[in-house]
């Protein structure tokens, strides 16, 4: 498949600097950062369709604890009983 695509001066510019910086054809910088432009935005557009249950897994941000249910309420005294707690133990 053949593009034809036309930059303006400031991204002209900086795929520029990037050919300099890299002594890569400029047509191959251009190719490689389309292709990586067309698989990021493919990924967000892949990431609703997953349950949310499985994007926040693969992404980490799954965790599991066992608390108060109003932590998110009460969290600053939770975190001082800890710390009086924690300091406490160690002037035993």
């Amino acid at each position: 498949m053949e593009l034809t695509a036309q930059l303006d001066d400031e991204h002209f510019q900086k795929l520029s600097q990037i050919q300099q910086q890299t002594n890569r054809n400029l047509n191959d910088i251009f190719i490689d950062l389309i292709n990586e432009a067309i698989e990021q935005r493919y990924q967000q557009l892949e990431l609703p369709k997953k349950n949310i249950f499985q994007a926040f897994e693969e992404t980490g941000l799954i965790g599991c604890i066992s608390t108060d249910p109003d932590l998110s309420t009460n969290y600053k005294s939770v975190i001082n009983e800890y710390l009086e707690d924690k300091y406490q133990q160690g002037r035993l």
